[in-house]
């Protein structure tokens, strides 16, 4: 048997980062209001009401965009890779790395979707975090880490050395 927690009398201990995240969860509901009520001090209620409603429609036009615009971006992308009939029998070509870059373009578009929801929600820190993953430098490096990570958790076989220098080996 494991000792009990001497903080929570149960039987899992709670990890300092386990304790960090409970702390930032907790303590975000009171940074928004502070800030709201900071921003409504300076500018009034009724703005702040105007602005935290303005936000929720854009943010949910910027997911609904988003799933549109990646779906066309994913669809352009890949029509070079079918073959000119569309036909099941034919021979479908490899993604190589050239197409690969091509496919980077609606996972950059797909960043805007989680963009939308941080504007959506109501409070001043989370649209601002979803203005900042709205910008392009930023989808474009966020996308490039998000790559990089998936290209590490690859389990070791025959794939992962054709990976890096050729991309992935999908069949369309």
């Amino acid at each position: 048997h494991r000792p009990l927690d001497r903080d929570s009398g149960t039987g899992c201990a709670m990890t300092v980062r386990g304790r960090w995240g409970c702390a930032l969860l907790l303590a975000y509901p009171l940074v928004e209001i502070i800030l709201a009520v900071a921003v409504a001090r300076v500018i009034g209620w009724w703005w702040v009401l105007v602005i935290v409603i303005g936000c929720i429609v854009l943010g949910l036009g910027l997911v609904r965009y988003s799933l549109g615009a990646t779906g066309q971006s994913l669809r352009s992308s890949l029509a070079p890779l079918r073959d000119e009939r569309g036909g099941r029998d034919a021979q479908r070509p490899a993604i190589t790395s050239a197409a690969h870059r091509h496919v980077a373009a609606p996972a950059q578009t797909l960043l805007i979707v989680p963009a939308g929801l941080l504007i959506a929600i109501p409070g001043f820190v989370t649209t601002l975090m979803g203005a900042a993953l709205w910008m392009p430098p930023v989808r474009r490096r966020t996308a490039q880490r998000w790559e990089d990570a998936a290209r590490r958790a690859m389990p070791p076989g025959p794939g992962r050395a054709a990976w890096p220098e050729e991309g992935p080996d999908v069949r369309l």
